[in-house]
């Protein structure tokens, strides 16, 4: 992704966070080159859950090899990482339909949660 439809994505999660519905409205509509922001915010949530994952199991840049392997080993074997590709999935799925009048807000507040539930103690 573009930092540019970063910065989207990120303005339309805001929006459905604060019930902005005319900044999400407007963030909806694609200029030329631009991605439809439900498919924006599915290829933004794909990203996050992969990093947030690989963050939750202490896999970072650096790592030694045999160090690497292992953790990606245990994160590949957990259900809730095969959980996080379904969602991610899912989310990709649902981006490939038309955008009906609540999806972008409804999408936005499923990665909202998905993002909460790695960052957040359960509140």
């Amino acid at each position: 992704m573009t930092p540019d439809e970063i910065l989207r994505v990120l303005a339309a999660l805001e929006a459905a966070w604060t019930g902005d519905d005319q900044a999400l409205e407007s963030l909806a509509h694609a200029g030329p080159g631009e991605k439809p922001l439900h498919v924006a915010i599915a290829d933004y949530a794909n990203l996050a859950l992969q990093s947030l994952t690989a963050a939750a199991h202490g896999i970072h840049d650096g790592l030694p090899p045999d160090q690497l392997q292992v953790l990606a080993a245990q994160m590949g074997a957990e259900t809730g990482t095969r959980m996080t590709k379904l969602l991610a999935q899912a989310l990709q799925l649902w981006a490939g339909q038309p955008a009906g009048p609540t999806a972008v807000d409804d999408m936005a507040h499923v990665v909202i949660s998905a993002v909460l539930a790695f960052t957040s103690d359960g509140d």
